[in-house]
C-alpha cells in the first residue's frame, strides 16, 4: 500500500532555510525498478487527480512505488523549508510558487527537458523566472486560466436564458442574474468567487484597473485607484446582499466554495479550468461554462498553472527526471491532458473530446485565451506578489467583513505595497 502523509506548516517551527543533503542525494539515487518516488501534492489525491493517476500508472510501468504527501498550499512555504532543514526533502514537488521563491533551491532540469516543447506563454507564466532563458527549475504539468461555470437546471428553472460567444454579458448582468436565481429559490447563493486575490482582480481587470502600472520604465503602484475602489465597493455590497455567501470572504468557515457550486447551493461561479474536472464528476446537475463578461472597459481571464520541480538535494533525483521525461511522451501526455481536462501547454499537441458536453465547454474556454488583458500582463511582469501577496487578500477580506471600507483598504494596501516595492503611488 502507498503511504500518504499529510503535513501541517503548525506542527513546523519556522527557519533560515538552508541547503541540506550529501554527495550521494546529489546524485540523484536510483533511476528506475526498486525505488520510491516521494512526491509533494497540495491536495488530497482522489480518483480523478490526473497527476496522481499519471505517478501510478508511471510506478507501474517501471517497477517503482509513489509516495504523495499532502501539504496544503498555504502551508507549503513553511514545510519545505522545514523539510530541507530536516533533510527530508521530497523527490518531485507540485507547486505554484516555490521555485520562484527558492530557486537555489531546485535542480536545473535543461538538460533533461527541451523547454522549446512547451507553448512558451505557458511556460513564462508557470515559471515566473527572470533567467528562464538559460534554465528550467520547473515544468509544467497545468496550464489554467481563470473561468465562470453556471448551473444549468437552476437557469431553467429560473427562466434566464444563459450568455453565449455571441451574446457575452456584462458583470451588471452576472449580479443581476445572481439575484434572480437566488429570488427564484432556485438556489441558495447566486454567485459564489473563489477566496482568491487571482479570481476576484477578474473583476478589476474587467473596469481597466490594475495593481501596478508603467511610466516608460518606472512601476508605479495603482491599487488604490477609483476604478478599483468602484469594483470592491461593489464587491462588498453584493456580499451585504446576501447574494454571495459572505462568509467565504470573511474567512469565517473553511468550505470551499467548489463544494457549494457541487452541491447545487450556487447559482454562478468564479473559479478555474482546473477545477472543471472536479465538477464534472461530481455534480449532479447539469452545469456549463459561459465567456468571461465584460466590465465597463473588456472581458478578463487570468492566466496561470503550475508545475513541477526537483530539489536540488532530494534523494531520487534520477527518478524524477525520469518520470518528468515519461510524462512528456506523447501518449502518455494526451492520456493525462483528457484526464485532467486542461489546456495544452505543449506547442501543436491538443485533446479531441469525444463527450459533446465537454467539447462544447472547451472551446468556450480555448476561445477565453484572447482575453488574458494588458493590465494583468503588466501586474504579472512587475512581480508585486514577491513583494506582497496573501496580504492584498487580506485587506480585501477586511472590507468584505466591514473592518474597513473599501477606499480604506486599497489605500493601506497600496502604502504598504509602495514601502516594501520601494515604487511610488501613482497620483
Amino acid at each position: 500500500m502507498k503511504k500518504l502523509w499529510k503535513i501541517s506548516a503548525f506542527a513546523l517551527a519556522p527557519f533560515v532555510l538552508m541547503a541540506c543533503g550529501n554527495s550521494e542525494q546529489a546524485a540523484g539515487g536510483n533511476a528506475s525498478g526498486n525505488g520510491t518516488l516521494r512526491v509533494m501534492l497540495s491536495e488530497e489525491p482522489t480518483e480523478e487527480h490526473a497527476l496522481n493517476n499519471a505517478l501510478n500508472k508511471w510506478a507501474e510501468e517501471t517497477g517503482n512505488k509513489v509516495e504523495p504527501l499532502v501539504v496544503p498550499y498555504e502551508d507549503q512555504v513553511t514545510s519545505f523549508r522545514s523539510m530541507a532543514q530536516n533533510n527530508d526533502l521530497p523527490d518531485l514537488v507540485a507547486t505554484t510558487q516555490l521555485t520562484r521563491l527558492y530557486p537555489e533551491e531546485f535542480h536545473d532540469l535543461s538538460d533533461v527537458i527541451d523547454k522549446s516543447m512547451f507553448d512558451q506563454t505557458a511556460l513564462q507564466i508557470i515559471a515566473q523566472d527572470d533567467e528562464l532563458e538559460s534554465r528550467l527549475l520547473i515544468a509544467p504539468n497545468q496550464y489554467t486560466l481563470s473561468n465562470w461555470y453556471y448551473n444549468a437546471d437552476a437557469f431553467d428553472e429560473a427562466g434566464i436564458e444563459a450568455p453565449s460567444a455571441d451574446d457575452v454579458w456584462t458583470m451588471e448582468e452576472v449580479y443581476d442574474a445572481a439575484a434572480q436565481l437566488q429570488e427564484s429559490g432556485a438556489v441558495k447563493y447566486g454567485l459564489a468567487v473563489d477566496y482568491s486575490r487571482a479570481r476576484y482582480d477578474n473583476l478589476m481587470y474587467s473596469d481597466g484597473g490594475s495593481i501596478t502600472v508603467k511610466e516608460g520604465d518606472e512601476i508605479l503602484v495603482n491599487a488604490n485607484a477609483p476604478e478599483n475602489v468602484q469594483v470592491l465597493e461593489t464587491f462588498v455590497e453584493k456580499n451585504d446582499a446576501g447574494i454571495l455567501p459572505k462568509v467565504i470572504w470573511t474567512g469565517g468557515s473553511a468550505d470551499s466554495p467548489t463544494d457549494y457550486f457541487i452541491n447545487g447551493d450556487v447559482g454562478i461561479y468564479l473559479s478555474g479550468t482546473w477545477n472543471y474536472n472536479q465538477i464534472l464528476h461530481n455534480a449532479d446537475f447539469n452545469f456549463a461554462v459561459m465567456p468571461s463578461p465584460t466590465g465597463s472597459k473588456q472581458q478578463s481571464v487570468i492566466s496561470g498553472g503550475s508545475g513541477l520541480a526537483v530539489p536540488e538535494n532530494s534523494e531520487n533525483q534520477a527518478m524524477a527526471e525520469e518520470f518528468l521525461t515519461w510524462l512528456y511522451e506523447e501518449d502518455n501526455y494526451l492520456e493525462y491532458l483528457e484526464s485532467d481536462k486542461g489546456i495544452s501547454f505543449i506547442e501543436g499537441v491538443t485533446v479531441d473530446y469525444d463527450d459533446e458536453k465537454v467539447a462544447a465547454d472547451y472551446e468556450i474556454i480555448q476561445n477565453e485565451m484572447q482575453n488574458v488583458t494588458e493590465e494583468f500582463m503588466t501586474d504579472h511582469s512587475a512581480r508585486w506578489t514577491n513583494y506582497l501577496d496573501s496580504e492584498y487578500r487580506d485587506y480585501l477580506r477586511r472590507a468584505v467583513a466591514g473592518e474597513m471600507t473599501p477606499q480604506e483598504a486599497l489605500d493601506a494596501f497600496a502604502q504598504d505595497l509602495s514601502e516594501k516595492a520601494g515604487w511610488e503611488i501613482k497620483e
